[in-house]
């Protein structure tokens, strides 16, 4: 029916103004998208520097009452029959927490487990399911690599009999304690063969043995000796 005013013009939109409408709804929602992606990954990056955090304090407090020296880290299966000196155990490559140093000093193994897992981390099982449950392993030069009685070698798949002790360290704002790797297997981290993770626009998230965390470009961490050589050389094994 013609409109009474304008008796030419008819009602309702025409087939332009409604594409038009949609097309802007369509931007603004693309725009809210984005802007709702971005905000999230900000809160994950910001939760993972959190979490790496009371991981070092966990770290700290036990040194505080071990002499300086931190707890030790483990391949997978290894600690299991005594974990209580380990920050955390794996076994079959599933963190295992309970009696562990993190559990002690992160209120119990639930809480600990649950520090262990990078928010952004799609790749993970679900808590009580098989499968890789962690996203974070230690520089396993903290474990000061003693040799075994009547070993010619050293073996970073053995349990070591002591850790580093943190006044070894020279420089601890540039030691790296705590990787975000990428697909973990066990709590070691050997800097120059188990790749950080790329999940956060290429760059991954380390912690230093001062108690501070940065995030780097994958390709800044991996292999890095300055960062990966926690002990001077006549410290290590």
């Amino acid at each position: 029916m013609p409109n009474p005013r304008h008796p030419d013009q008819p009602n309702g939109f025409t087939l332009i103004e409604l594409l038009t409408v949609v097309a802007v709804v369509a931007i603004l929602a693309g725009l809210l998208v984005a802007g709702l992606g971005k905000a999230r990954e900000s809160a994950q990056a910001a939760e993972a520097v959190s979490q790496m955090r009371q991981i070092f304090t966990a770290a700290n407090l036990y040194a505080a009452e071990h002499g300086g020296h931190l707890p030790k880290v483990a391949a997978d299966n290894v600690g299991l029959d005594d974990p209580k000196d380990f920050f955390f155990v794996t076994e079959n490559g599933v963190a295992k927490t309970e009696d562990t140093v993190l559990a002690h000093y992160l209120g119990g193994a639930e809480s600990a487990a649950a520090l262990l897992r990078a928010p952004a981390d799609e790749g993970l099982s679900e808590p009580g399911e098989p499968g890789r449950n962690f996203s974070y392993s230690f520089n396993f030069l903290i474990n000061q690599g003693e040799l075994l009685e009547g070993a010619s070698g050293p073996s970073g798949f053995e349990k070591a009999l002591g850790t580093v002790n943190l006044s070894f360290l020279q420089d601890p704002a540039t030691k790296v304690l705590i990787y975000e790797e990428d697909t973990p297997n066990d709590s070691f981290c050997v800097w120059f063969m188990d790749e950080p993770t790329t999940r956060y626009n290429g760059e991954a998230h380390v912690g230093y043995a001062d108690g501070r965390v940065e995030r780097l470009p994958a390709e800044d961490i991996f292999g890095n000796s300055e960062m990966g050589d926690f002990v001077p050389a006549n410290r290590q094994y």
